[in-house]
């Protein structure tokens, strides 16, 4: 997922001598022929300006190409634009060596949400967790008052230098806060931050949450992406452009969920830069078929029953291929949510929640709901935002203190894992229960 302004190019080493015909094809075997890149093809504008700067770059340095650069550069211009999704495959790489690769829209917003769409807080809470994965490490608190366990854990909470990353860098380094530990995640969107936590984070469980109907079945598919083991699963066979056999619910879903958003919108060098894994139609009989998508209620979020099975609570459901892995749709606005006394997470994450003063007294409600002291447990959250608005944030900030609800500004992460644009400030924010 790195944007083509910024791939580190070494002209120092760009020579006839240095890059010869079996070098350059090693470029291009690790790039647009990789076999990820053939599994989930990136965007063919990606494509495109990709191999116009390298082919800028070697003929800058009067290196002579090899016959496959031309083939493979000839072939991407001979494919139109319109082969491009409005759902697209995005792939990042995690600290251990593993890849997410998530299904969401090009669009920022779509369908009245921002669910589907992986915002920089969720790379920032990623990053966070990735540092301080002890925090979800499984102890025996007992009746240890939150001010007394800080105090004994104080060196969890010492001066980082301070930058601009992702929550979820921030977890990379510290993962062992995070360990063993029981994990609700509020408004999960298309699943990043949680994903990146659970292959690079040693949890107990993580519960994934969110009310939109189609972000949850998109966060469903990428759950089933990620953790499913079988790579011949239809799960697998579900997203891939070439394969015909998925099942027919599930073709009529991504088809329907496709035309809602295939709203023409202008994508701005911002978007077109970035890599995107184009969830491509490579046959139009999907499109072609007589049979009617009208009757699809995608409005109603129904889970795959043959990856996922009923959970313990109203309204959530198990990933049968990896029982840490949990998928709720919860709604701050409504209902008691006194099934989360029965959750009872250890950790809460959030990111980018606090975009819209509406939905930040539901939201404080929810973390008021979670964040009560329990029996041996103690639960902490932590929330990533990208401080676009003051008056947004200080309205959350009195909001919590009204509901007795404590914070602090946590460090940023030292290490920087994705590729983003940090030019507005990101904080994550420690929030824990202070009332009686």
């Amino acid at each position: 997922m790195v944007p083509i302004r910024r791939i580190k190019w070494n002209t120092e080493l760009i020579t006839s001598a240095q890059i010869g015909p079996e070098e350059q094809k090693a470029v291009l075997n690790a790039t647009v022929l990789n076999d990820l890149c053939k599994k989930y093809p990136p965007s063919v504008a990606y494509q495109k300006a990709f191999m116009k700067t390298l082919l800028h770059k070697l003929e800058e340095s009067e290196v002579e190409m090899c016959d496959e650069i031309y083939e493979v550069y000839t072939d991407l211009l001979l494919q139109t634009e319109d082969e491009d999704d409005i759902l697209c495959y995005k792939t990042y790489h995690l600290p251990n060596g593993e890849t997410v690769s998530l299904q969401e829209s090009i669009h920022l917003i779509s369908q009245g949400t921002t669910g589907l769409n992986t915002w920089q807080a969720a790379l920032h809470l990623a990053e966070w967790a990735f540092e301080n994965s002890d925090l979800l490490e499984n102890r025996e608190v007992k009746d240890l008052h939150l001010a007394e366990w800080a105090f004994e854990n104080s060196h969890l909470l010492e001066n980082r230098e301070v930058k601009d990353l992702h929550l979820a860098e921030w977890a990379f380094e510290n993962s062992h806060l995070l360990e063993n530990r029981k994990v609700l995640e509020l408004g999960s969107g298309l699943g990043l931050t949680g994903i990146a936590i659970c292959k690079q984070c040693k949890l107990r469980s993580l519960t994934f949450s969110d009310c939109h109907p189609q972000v949850l079945y998109l966060l469903m598919v990428n759950l089933e992406i990620n953790f499913n083991s079988d790579p011949n699963s239809c799960v697998i066979k579900a997203i891939l452009p070439e394969n015909q056999t998925v099942t027919s619910k599930r073709r009529k879903m991504i088809r329907s969920i496709r035309r809602q958003l295939s709203v023409k919108q202008d994508i701005g060098m911002e978007q077109s830069d970035i890599m995107e894994i184009s969830c491509t139609s490579s046959a139009s009989a999907d499109d072609l078929e007589e049979e009617s998508d009208d009757d699809l209620d995608i409005g109603i979020f129904t889970p795959n029953e043959e990856f996922w099975e009923e959970g313990d609570y109203a309204e959530s459901f198990k990933l049968c291929c990896d029982k840490r892995i949990s998928l709720l749709q919860l709604d701050w606005s409504k209902g008691s949510h006194n099934f989360l006394d029965k959750l009872a997470p250890d950790i809460i994450l959030a990111a980018d929640v606090v975009y819209d003063k509406e939905v930040i007294p539901s939201l404080v409600r929810v973390l008021l709901k979670v964040l009560k002291p329990k029996k041996n447990i103690v639960p902490v959250a932590y929330i990533a935002s990208t401080v676009r608005n003051e008056d947004t944030r200080d309205f959350f900030l009195i909001n919590l203190a009204n509901e007795g609800l404590a914070y602090e500004i946590v460090e940023p992460p030292k290490e920087k894992t994705f590729h983003y644009d940090d030019i507005i400030p990101i904080e994550i924010l420690r929030i824990h229960y202070s009332g009686t």
